[in-house]
């Protein structure tokens, strides 16, 4: 019985994908872009990586770096238009995110971290902020041990030190999940950015001349990519051997209502580094940059210049 009803959702998958008609999902009549910053590819090792930049004399660059599954600007466009004319920043599509290049060899943090500093030593820059959020902040904690007089200060949102595969990647039930994942993904490949501009909407992170943005830019995920064999970098990853030897002066920003991400793993990033501030916001859950973004950017602004 299960078998058959197995096969039976599959086709009726199947078929569905192939005769329904795609469409979006648009609110409001008019519809505009939330954050006109027009960018460039840069190549680094015969790859080409996206990137967006705006420059203001006399600031130290801020680096921002984005979450899994979005790009530079579906991670930051509440933020950076409200900096544009005060900092200078430049914001990157990591490997296999928007609109960067993307492989199905396995890949993971360090090399995406690698990957930024090649950018930026290719762009000139000598020294810089970091601000990451989520995978974001793993990457910016890897630039940040592997090139320490490149990074002034680190903003981290929502960082995690380590995520179950690092332990339970040889256990039976934690593979089965895994697969179930991948499974899901290949079967529903809209289903994650469906998700994420539902969490937009209710959260009311979004207003209704940006939704057809929205969903473009999360269907632009390449989720294929992502969720295959690109995605498994998150299953080894573990910061807390080497969390130690970061010693740029350091801001994590933690959301009370994080679901996505368990308090113990910020924590573990927090105890482990050497000088840190840290600070709550209690009635945000993981996607701070969305729903608390004049909030984050009232920390960061504080931090980064001293306020």
């Amino acid at each position: 019985m299960i078998k058959t009803i197995t096969k039976f959702f599959a086709f009726a998958t199947i078929l569905k994908n192939l005769l329904e008609t795609k469409k979006g999902d648009i609110s409001g009549n008019t519809q505009i872009h939330p954050s006109k910053f027009p960018g460039r590819t840069i190549f680094v090792r015969e790859k080409e990586y996206f990137i967006r930049e705006s420059y203001v004399d006399g600031t130290t660059p801020i680096v921002f770096l984005h979450s899994w599954g979005t790009d530079s600007l579906g991670s930051w466009f509440k933020v950076l238009p409200k900096i544009k004319n005060k900092n200078s920043f430049i914001a990157i599509d990591l490997r296999n995110h928007g609109k960067s290049d993307s492989s199905w060899k396995r890949w993971d943090v360090d090399e995406n971290a690698d990957l930024v500093i090649s950018i930026l030593e290719k762009l000139g820059i000598e020294e810089c902020d970091i601000v990451g959020w989520s995978m974001g902040s793993a990457v910016g904690m890897s630039v940040a041990r592997k090139k320490q007089s490149l990074i002034r200060k680190l903003v981290l949102i929502t960082p995690f030190s380590w995520l179950g595969g690092a332990v339970y990647s040889d256990k039976l039930a934690f593979k089965v999940f895994i697969s179930f994942v991948r499974i899901r993904e290949r079967l529903f490949p809209n289903f994650n950015p469906r998700s994420k501009f539902s969490f937009l909407r209710k959260s009311q992170s979004i207003e209704d001349e940006y939704t057809e943005w929205a969903w473009n830019n999360l269907h632009r995920s390449k989720d294929d990519f992502i969720y295959g064999d690109g995605g498994r970098f998150v299953v080894p990853y573990d910061a807390r051997p080497w969390i130690h030897e970061i010693h740029s002066e350091t801001l994590v920003i933690t959301g009370g209502k994080d679901k996505l991400v368990p308090e113990e793993t910020s924590n573990e990033v927090i105890n482990r580094l050497n000088t840190v501030k840290s600070k709550v916001i209690n009635d945000a859950g993981h996607s701070v940059p969305w729903t608390h973004a004049d909030e984050l950017l009232e920390e960061i602004n504080s931090f980064l210049n001293n306020e």
